[in-house]
């Protein structure tokens, strides 16, 4: 009698967690009309995920269920802008490459949320939510004091170059920084052989949502899914991405 009832209890218990368990909640990407992708939302918050939209842009979700995107806009006059230089999402212009789009000179200020590229006029942009900033030396990581912390920042450390010591120098003073979304950094070959120890800091970045680490070219598929692994187990971390890179080395 008591087995009979203590597995009763057992199959309503589990009854109830399947019945409790999440659905998914799909967010929809078109580019100019073609499906592209679909996202699990699902505990996603507004303005504190973001999206990846094209090759340059990230776009701070907004709680929508579909997204449609595309990188021209309409002008009253001839002037030539170069690709990428406008992000329109679901016919609203919402972000811009200041390269090449002057932000001074900009109409409609109040509806951009995203940049492609740094620029000092930020500031003019009232309503601006994601902002990228590169990282080539330990000076830079001092600009990013000067930045509002409600506004989110993809930080891009150029790292290929550098000394070896140049990550273990810069993550521990990034980790300090609660506004970073996104962070793009390439590593050497010493520091997949560290056993990777550089990726405590990382693991301080607790409202990080995306990462993409750029391995040597003659990284093994081992040594990458290690990486990825590790990186994975970070739970607010919504998207990694391990990439290998290549450069030239002229005589």
């Amino acid at each position: 009698m008591r087995l009979s009832f203590s597995l009763l209890a057992i199959g309503i218990i589990l009854i109830s967690s399947l019945g409790c368990e999440e659905k998914p909640h799909w967010l929809r990407i078109y580019c100019e009309g073609e499906f592209k992708d679909s996202i699990n939302v699902r505990g996603w918050r507004k303005n504190e995920d973001v999206v990846r939209l094209g090759p340059y842009f990230y776009y701070p979700w907004q709680g929508e269920d579909s997204i449609s995107y595309s990188f021209s806009v309409t002008l009253n006059d001839t002037t030539y802008v170069s690709v990428y230089s406008y992000l329109v999402v679901n016919g609203r212009l919402v972000g811009i490459d200041p390269f090449s789009v002057n932000i001074d000179k900009l109409p409609c200020k109040e509806e951009i949320l995203t940049l492609r590229r740094y620029d000092s006029n930020y500031t003019l942009l009232p309503n601006l939510v994601m902002m990228p900033v590169r990282i080539c030396s330990t000076d830079d990581i001092k600009e990013l004091d000067s930045i509002p912390r409600n506004i989110r920042l993809y930080v891009y450390i150029a790292s290929v170059f550098a000394s070896v010591d140049f990550i273990p120098e810069v993550l521990p003073k990034i980790s300090r920084f609660r506004n970073v979304r996104v962070l793009e950094m390439d590593i050497q070959k010493e520091h997949i052989d560290s056993n990777l120890a550089w990726m405590r800091w990382l693991r301080r970045m607790r409202r990080l949502r995306r990462i993409t680490i750029g391995v040597p070219e003659f990284t093994t598929e081992l040594e990458k899914a290690r990486i990825e692994s590790r990186l994975k187990c970070f739970p607010r971390i919504r998207v990694v991405e391990v990439e290998k890179y290549s450069f030239w080395v002229l005589d």
